[in-house]
């Protein structure tokens, strides 16, 4: 499992963030105002994702066969920090979803962030949103957009 390399190359502490699928996607595919408040939120961040993202995150575009998005994706997926959805992960998210009515990829996307010591979870589920508060620091469009 990975937990968070917490220093940049210059030795200087930085906070680390795991985005769920739907702030990714907002990432490659939101409007020009939710694009820019999050990279100016991630630029002095180290990103953390899993495969699970991943997989999520592309899926549309591999089914309609959208390779310009496929690259955008790609190009993020190569700078972020993967943490390994290993069995503690597993465990944790079997109890949040058993604890929370959670949906499984929700549950396991939260366990991650926990689990790797992260210091901030971002997501725009509001179902999540709320259980994630109990956890976790939480970042969510409204406080990236200034709402």
């Amino acid at each position: 499992m990975i937990i968070c390399n917490k220093k940049d190359r210059a030795g200087i502490d930085m906070k680390s963030v795991y985005l769920d699928t739907c702030m990714v996607i907002g990432l490659i595919e939101g409007d020009a105002e939710q694009r820019k408040a999050l990279k100016n939120y991630l630029s002095d961040k180290t990103v953390l994702s899993s495969e699970l993202v991943r997989l999520e995150a592309r899926l549309l575009a591999v089914r309609e066969n959208k390779l310009e998005q496929l690259q955008l994706y790609d190009g993020f997926f190569s700078v972020c920090d993967f943490i390994e959805l290993n069995r503690l992960v597993f465990e944790l998210a079997t109890t949040l979803r058993a604890e929370n009515n959670l949906k499984t990829p929700d549950a396991l996307h939260l366990a991650a962030a926990i689990e790797s010591s992260c210091d901030e979870f971002c997501t725009n589920d509001k179902h999540l949103l709320k259980v994630s508060i109990q956890h976790i620091k939480v970042i969510d469009w409204a406080m990236l957009l200034g709402g």
